[in-house]
């Protein structure tokens, strides 16, 4: 037999022009379905609950052994300060606002700072002859 003969005999064949009706694909796919063999699940899936249930014990008892150990301390109480007589409201606002005074005079303005800065800044690019 020749090559050609045979390729007609098989592209000419009946298998091939055959209509399979709907239906009957249908029942033939399921049926090849079901005789597949069934995929199982792996074994890491039915562990996940089974070691939920053992860690979730663990885990409680942790945490009952951690708090019991620790202990609840409450703050303490600070004694409050009366005004003495001998010191009224007056003297107290005038002694904050005495020290109010000598903290600003230490502090510098932010102004200050900022022409501070841009001096500063001046003489560098002077030093490393940029042109501004």
């Amino acid at each position: 037999m020749s090559t050609t003969h045979l390729k007609e005999s098989l592209a000419k064949a009946p298998e091939t022009k055959v209509k399979v009706s709907l239906e009957l694909h249908r029942d033939i796919m399921r049926a090849v379905k079901l005789a597949e063999p069934v995929s199982k699940k792996t074994a890491f899936y039915r562990v996940i609950p089974a070691m939920g249930a053992a860690v979730l014990p663990l885990f409680l008892a942790g945490v009952f052994f951690y708090l019991s150990q620790t202990t609840a301390v409450a703050p303490l109480a600070t004694p409050v300060q009366g005004l003495s007589q001998s010191q009224s409201p007056v003297s107290s606002l005038e002694q904050l606002a005495g020290e109010l005074l000598v903290l600003s005079k230490n502090t510098p303005l932010p102004e200050q700072e900022l022409r501070k800065e841009l001096e500063r800044l001046k003489s560098d690019l002077e030093r490393f002859d940029f042109r501004s």
